[in-house]
């Protein structure tokens, strides 16, 4: 397990800031907005989609710094999984958008295992 010093930067950058932020914004809301958010969270809408690209991406981000290949095995089929429920999803709302998207998670995807 070798880390790089540029990689362990650019990591907590790309994870840290926004965890940061919405740590921050979650902090500020009302109990009731708080709940709302919980709720949300819980969805397995929330879950199918974003949740499991996210995970998927930092699993990914993690096994490019520590070296890892098993996590990266671990985190690309969840992002295959979101890329195929949210271009499920958005096939109801416009067709363009859906099949623009899985082109995106493809380059994230590739972007994650060849970068």
């Amino acid at each position: 397990m070798n880390i790089d010093t540029d990689s362990l930067v650019t990591f907590l950058i790309m994870w840290g800031t926004p965890t940061t932020m919405m740590l921050i914004t979650y902090l500020k809301m009302s109990k009731d907005d708080k709940n709302d958010v919980k709720k949300t969270f819980k969805s397995a809408h929330f879950i199918l989609t974003l949740g499991f690209f996210v995970t998927g991406y930092f699993l990914s981000s993690l096994g490019n710094l520590l070296t890892l290949e098993i996590m990266k095995l671990i985190g690309v089929p969840l992002m295959i999984i979101a890329g195929i429920t949210i271009s499920v999803d958005f096939w109801k709302e416009n067709k363009v958008k859906s099949i623009l998207l899985p082109m995106l998670i493809l380059v994230a995807i590739f972007a994650v295992i060849f970068g």
